[in-house]
């Protein structure tokens, strides 16, 4: 009987502790999301990488953190002026959203992987646009097939499209309907929580802007 008690106790510590943590981590990935999705375009993550890397560690059974972690690398790459700088916060990127992608696979993540591979294609296109062209595809195919309502699929392919020579297939023609479509997603898309993506919104009126 005495046995029974101590392990009951010890598993309602446990709970306890669990649920006294939640708050904590809720809080504190609450502020560091906002400031990832409100930050300018211009402004490095790094400082909100860190932390949240941190969080990652300590989380490990959460995808979210590690989520936010590529996101952060991934938007910095872009930032970086040389291909080595750009493929090296890209590396940091890749392990990040290999580790939440062993968690769960949802749409979000599958977004993201287009996202990673756009980046990748992105420092040097004409060498790379068959291997992560590929993969950018494959990404897009399943987030499509994960959850059509995701408005951040619409956005991609509007980027992919804006950013593709018209000679190639792509220019602001080709882009408009998915940045229109995108928009019309985020009329409806509810993001599930505060840690939960919700950024393309404003990216997509600022590149529909430049499609007119």
């Amino acid at each position: 009987m005495k046995k029974v008690f101590i392990i009951a106790a010890m598993c309602f510590l446990s709970q306890s502790v669990v649920f006294a943590q939640k708050p904590a981590y809720e809080k504190a990935m609450t502020s560091l999301v906002a400031e990832m999705q409100t930050a300018s375009y211009e402004a490095p993550l790094q400082g909100t990488v860190n932390k949240l890397e941190r969080i990652a560690a300590a989380e490990p059974t959460e995808w979210l953190p590690n989520y936010w972690v590529a996101f952060g690398y991934i938007s910095d790459s872009f930032k970086k002026a040389t291909p080595g700088e750009k493929d090296q916060v890209l590396d940091l990127a890749e392990k990040a959203l290999n580790k939440a992608k062993a968690l769960v696979e949802n749409d979000e993540l599958e977004v993201l992987t287009a996202q990673y591979a756009s980046a990748r294609m992105s420092v040097s296109p004409m060498d790379r646009w068959q291997t992560y062209g590929a993969k950018y595809s494959e990404a897009i195919e399943k987030a499509t097939k994960l959850n059509p309502e995701n408005p951040r699929i619409y956005y991609l392919q509007g980027t992919n499209m804006f950013y593709t020579p018209e000679n190639f297939g792509g220019g602001k023609a080709k882009a408009k309907p998915f940045f229109e479509k995108a928009l019309m997603k985020f009329e409806a898309f509810k993001s599930q929580s505060n840690l939960h993506p919700n950024w393309g919104k404003v990216e997509s009126n600022y590149f529909l802007e430049q499609c007119k």
